[in-house]
């Protein structure tokens, strides 16, 4: 079964789900899952349609037109995608190992939806388990005096491997507003923090050191503003007086790849909106 997705937002008003269905069901499409949100503060009106495309009785081309009309109607703002279009992702590390790990065991189980187009890193540390995973990696080492040499080659990597989205595993280099532009809100950031407090660097050390009761990990759309971009997932533990620096790091592992993970799949299955600084994320 061919399926697509369907988001869009505008402003809250009558008649938004009975035309979209409407526009669906006269075009031959089934709905399979429908989801609405509303926030009164803005006034805005969310939405995504997974949908049953296969019996569609004209073309895409025909159909998205059709659908531009509609959006045009409504002042909508709308992105589709279709399941026969697998979204091809990079993933960049620098030497921890425990989030690429997780992804590409999760990948191996079929549990994200996107494909693995290659893995960059500024050190080699981490090619052999590349290559255990069959996914090709490439070595891109970045001084500061080079930063920018290396970002173009890293785009040009993406561009010859078809890279829809970006994942910063534990990518310890702070990428360029050049760099984030190109692909805004698809370089999806985990920090090892508990954001927006004790953003940048050593956040373990920092939570150490103002004696913090939870500690937590997030993940977000990475953007020219360090560690500030839309959060898709926050997950946190409870700590303690007696918890060390490195019991915190310990502890934290898990919880960066969790949140990690389940950014990577929401985006993957076309589940996140971005509004503003925060995002909707469908479940």
């Amino acid at each position: 079964m061919e399926t697509a997705v369907l988001k869009l937002h505008c402003q809250d008003m009558k008649g938004i789900v009975y035309n979209v269905s409407r526009y669906l069901f006269e075009c031959g499409g089934n709905i399979i899952n429908a989801e609405q949100h509303a926030e009164a503060i803005d006034n805005r009106f969310f939405m995504r349609v997974c949908f049953d495309c296969s019996g569609l009785n004209r073309t895409r081309e025909e159909f998205q037109a059709g659908l531009a009309a509609l959006a045009a109607e409504f002042s909508m703002e709308t992105r589709l995608s279709f399941s026969d279009r697998r979204k091809r992702m990079a993933v960049m590390v620098s030497n921890y190992d425990h989030c690429l790990y997780d992804l590409l065991l999760r990948h191996q189980y079929g549990e994200i939806n996107a494909d693995f187009a290659l893995i960059v890193s500024n050190h080699r540390t981490l090619e052999p388990i590349a290559e255990t995973f069959a996914v090709p990696f490439f070595y891109v080492p970045v001084t500061p005096q080079a930063k920018e040499e290396a970002e173009a080659r890293v785009l040009g990597l993406f561009q010859a491997h078809h890279v829809d989205f970006v994942v910063l595993a534990r990518y310890m280099q702070v990428l360029t507003e050049a760099f984030t532009s190109r692909y805004q809100n698809a370089i999806i950031n985990v920090h090892h923090g508990l954001l927006p407090a004790f953003k940048g660097a050593r956040p373990y050390h920092q939570a150490y050191e103002h004696g913090v009761k939870t500690i937590g990990a997030t993940s977000h759309y990475a953007t020219a503003d360090l560690d500030m971009g839309p959060i898709i997932e926050q997950q946190t533990v409870r700590v303690d007086h007696t918890h060390s620096v490195e019991t915190l790091v310990a502890m934290g592992r898990d919880i960066e790849r969790n949140v990690l993970s389940a950014a990577v799949k929401a985006h993957a299955d076309d589940r996140i909106m971005v509004y503003r600084r925060r995002t909707i994320v469908f479940r």
